[in-house]
């Protein structure tokens, strides 16, 4: 049995015509052959320096000292009550993802009167908690927080894990 690609002298209706067909044609014969070799050099270029990530919840949160509005975040693996329709059954004593020392990337430049790029200092002032936080009374809850991130893992400069995610911090004025 034998196969030759077709080479096509004329193009179809519309805008493909001779040329743009044979691109296709092209472009599938390298794809067949060199398909493999293409996605790991894609995934080589945006690979980057992320080792893992994972879905987590978040548990509770520590004010760092000497920071102003930046908090060491305790979070865990989250998975959802069912993936419906799917028959995945999760495993929930997974504890690749038990932090206690996971940051709010966006936290990094935060101070004790610029939040976020934001003055929190002028008319009207404000106060702000950390991620999945409620205000109640006068002061922010660190407890029972109430909020899903996605984690990403990397490598710090000593070698160690530096797990992280990229959420804003709740705001109230004041």
């Amino acid at each position: 049995m034998s196969y030759s690609q077709p080479l096509f002298h004329g193009g179809m209706y519309g805008k493909a015509n001779a040329v743009v067909c044979n691109g296709w044609q092209t472009a599938a014969n390298a794809t067949a052959r060199y398909g493999e070799a293409m996605v790991w050099a894609n995934q080589q270029v945006i690979k980057g320096q992320i080792v893992t990530q994972g879905l987590c919840e978040v548990v509770s949160a520590t004010l760092i000292s000497g920071a102003s509005n930046r908090w060491n975040y305790t979070i865990k693996l989250w998975t959802p009550a069912g993936v419906a329709g799917t028959g995945i059954t999760l495993s929930t004593t997974d504890s690749r993802f038990s932090y206690t020392n996971c940051r709010n990337i966006r936290e990094e430049h935060n101070t004790a009167t610029e939040v976020d790029g934001m003055n929190i200092s002028v008319a009207p002032a404000a106060t702000v908690g950390p991620v999945g936080s409620k205000y109640v009374g006068s002061a922010w809850t660190t407890t029972d927080l109430a909020a899903k991130v996605l984690v990403y893992v990397v490598y710090d400069s000593f070698g160690k894990a530096y797990p992280f995610f990229d959420r804003p911090n709740p705001i109230r004025c004041t």
